[in-house]
């Protein structure tokens, strides 16, 4: 297919062994100018129930005898985990390509089916110009997978007893092979350590190679929330609406504004706010959240909540995904397939929402990639703590409380340097402090400058500043909200922080300090070509940073459109639409 004068797009296979979809697509471009080109591949799979968005990611590339690109993307799609529903029987895969406005069908014409034989189950046909994919004999998808997980969930709790009775003997022949030293069977890893470490490892590695279901705590505490809540939601009636954080222990965020709202008009509200990991959190807390999903007819998230995975009690409630960001930025979920660090197809995160809530429909579908649901179950209403920016007296108390805690900002031009981390998480998280140099900027520019330091929360050591300008600078990476810090920002430098969008709802110039740009697309990649997405200047070092600066040349003019790009609502009103939707599903539930 020609997606333009330059680019050609030809799915050249589709293949099904047993559960395992191979899909490749080929894309050539003739324009000899490879570097500007932003290749972003995806499948939309539908059956008649749901849509699932899944990215196909770019493994290959390499030039003709006549200098054009040839690149190559292919990936395994576990057809199991396509669907919530798992109805294989019948549907479409669409294979899409960004064209640097949006995605589009590719349509398919001269494609080759590859390694389909006529014993498997599934027989692929192209109609209309698109793939089609059908089980040769349908089943019906309710009873075929309760029948089969029970069997599995019996064959492995089976396994599971069996294995458990045989640890003895897998501690005794951890004797043999590691303490006596009788080599007989090759060791299948590198065990370390003491004696009695050595043979513990090699007695669970024995264990973990006869038994494939496992009970770690985290996955005892889940199956004992489940339990409990199912057991208890038979004798409670709900009608409340929960909140559950494992992100926040206070009362902050989307959620607090959100219950400001359900509380004004009645709504019965109950909190379970317990940040950490699920196996650190009391078995007290496990039992009182159990309680709460019984009574709960809504239950509202602000981040991934993993406590919350494989709880089927939650199908009896409406589960709904508040995410804590605006906008979309860089890839996350489920839209990080097939990348370092990214997620296993068969991980029952995010899977579970029945909602999620965006800041504009112009998003809706990257949200609705990177939590493996169906685009029309993510709905734009807002991002409830942005209401503040809407909020002139909000604003004004928020700048006389910043000023009051320091009061050296007053009078002056405050830049802001927000940049996002390195490193694939909170353990690994770092910055190259050394490629923004404080003094080197400050020694340039005018007394009346000021910067404030606001490193992500990932980040463990401060920014290092030197005596020469530390009374010009102010590190508040350990303090102070950074929306509240916008308030009183003049100028705002950042990398790849998602900060730009609640700044672009205060007009605030920008300038994109992106050093490492290639490397971050490489390793981390975005929703949309870097270039053509920002609202501001990109600079790649300290100079043009300085230059910018003294000529003002923010390019500021792409605030406007970026903001009514990424808000459908620009009335400080999504509070408000969020708190009657959930109470609209509360009322429906009783109905």
């Amino acid at each position: 297919m020609k997606i333009n004068e330059n680019t050609f797009v030809t799915v050249d296979k589709l293949a099904i062994r047993r559960n395992l979809m191979m899909v490749g697509v080929m894309v050539k471009d003739t324009s000899g100018k490879p570097e500007s080109l932003e290749i972003k591949l995806a499948i939309c799979f539908s059956n008649k129930e749901e849509s699932r968005i899944v990215p196909l990611p770019i493994t290959g590339s390499s030039y003709d005898e006549n200098g054009s690109y040839i690149g190559y993307a292919y990936f395994e799609y576990e057809m199991d985990t396509l669907f919530r529903n798992r109805d294989l029987n019948e549907f479409v895969v669409d294979v899409q390509i960004y064209n640097g406005k949006g995605y589009q069908s590719v349509i398919v014409e001269n494609t080759t089916f590859n390694q389909l034989k006529s014993e498997n189950e599934y027989k692929c046909e192209v109609e209309n110009q698109q793939i089609v994919i059908r089980r040769k004999k349908p089943v019906k998808a309710q009873y075929h997978n309760v029948l089969l997980s029970m069997l599995c969930g019996i064959y492995r709790l089976i396994e599971f007893l069996v294995g458990t009775l045989l640890i003895p003997l897998f501690l005794l022949d951890g004797i043999y092979v590691i303490v006596l030293n009788q080599k007989r069977r090759m060791e299948e890893e590198n065990f370390g350590g003491s004696q009695l470490k050595r043979t513990i490892l090699f007695a669970k590695w024995r264990y973990s190679a006869f038994c494939r279901l496992t009970i770690n705590i985290s996955k005892l505490k889940r199956m004992v929330l489940d339990v409990t809540a199912s057991f208890l939601s038979l004798f409670t009636k709900k009608d409340s609406v929960l909140f559950v954080s494992s992100r926040r222990g206070d009362l902050t965020g989307n959620i607090a504004y959100v219950n400001d709202v359900l509380q004004q008009k009645g709504a019965k509200v109950l909190f379970w706010l317990e940040p950490g990991k699920t196996k650190d959190t009391k078995w007290s807390r496990i039992f009182s959240l159990a309680g709460m999903i019984a009574k709960s007819k809504v239950v509202v998230v602000d981040d991934f909540t993993p406590i919350l995975n494989d709880v089927s009690a939650l199908k009896k409630c409406k589960l709904i995904q508040l995410w804590h960001a605006c906008g979309a930025f860089k890839t996350f979920g489920f839209s990080r397939l097939g990348k370092d660090g990214g997620p296993n197809q068969t991980t029952p995160n995010h899977r579970n929402y029945d909602y999620a809530i965006v800041s504009s429909s112009e998003i809706r579908r990257f949200y609705a990639e990177g939590f493996g649901i169906d685009e029309k179950n993510v709905l734009p209403l807002g991002v409830p703590r942005t209401d503040d920016f809407f909020d002139a007296a909000h604003g004004k108390a928020i700048r006389e409380k910043i000023y009051k805690e320091y009061p050296v900002l007053k009078n002056k031009k405050v830049i802001m340097f927000a940049p996002t981390f390195r490193g694939n998480g909170a353990n690994t998280a770092y910055y190259p402090f050394e490629m923004f140099h404080v003094e080197k900027l400050l020694e340039k520019l005018p007394d009346e400058y000021m910067v404030i330091i606001k490193h992500h929360p990932f980040v463990p050591d401060s920014h290092p500043v030197s005596d020469a300008v530390k009374n010009r600078v102010l590190d508040l990476s350990r303090e102070s909200e950074i929306n509240d810090l916008l308030f009183v920002t003049d100028l705002l430098i950042t990398d790849y922080s998602s900060v730009i969008f609640e700044a672009s709802l205060l007009d605030i110039p920008m300038l994109f300090y992106a050093f490492d740009l290639e490397d971050y697309v490489v390793n981390r990649d975005f929703y949309y070509p870097f270039k053509n997405f920002v609202p501001g200047k990109i600079v790649r070092n300290l100079e043009q940073i300085i230059a910018a600066i003294e000529k003002e040349d923010y390019q500021k003019e792409k605030v406007e459109n970026f903001k009514h790009r990424f808000f459908d609502d620009l009335d400080g009103k999504s509070s408000l639409r969020v708190a009657e939707f959930i109470i609209g599903l509360v009322e429906s539930k009783k109905k």
